[in-house]
């Protein structure tokens, strides 16, 4: 009743390009150096993405499973309202 067909935008002699290889170009007409410096900023801006994940994940298991924190923050509302608050203090102080 239904037929599905397989649609490629790649012709036959085309081989599989894996663009995490950074081996390619990301925009034509751009110098190798140009190329090699792109994917570097890529790597260096996901690698700190990263690092901010994990470092939030290990921050909020702390918060949530270690006893004597959970319970310091759930008698002492204005340490947790501090600690809420904290992040928008250090962005004012930066000067943005």
């Amino acid at each position: 009743m239904f037929e599905f067909t397989r649609i490629s935008t790649k012709s036959d002699h085309e081989e599989d390009i894996d663009l995490e290889q950074g081996t390619i170009t990301l925009y034509p007409g751009i110098s190798h150096g140009e190329n090699v410096l792109r994917w570097g900023f890529i790597r260096k801006v996901y690698g700190i993405l990263a690092a901010q994940m994990v470092l939030t994940t290990l921050v909020s298991f702390a918060t949530v499973l270690y006893a004597p924190v959970n319970e310091m923050l759930r008698g002492n509302s204005g340490l947790l309202l501090f600690m809420v608050f904290l992040p928008f203090i250090f962005i004012v102080d930066l000067g943005i």
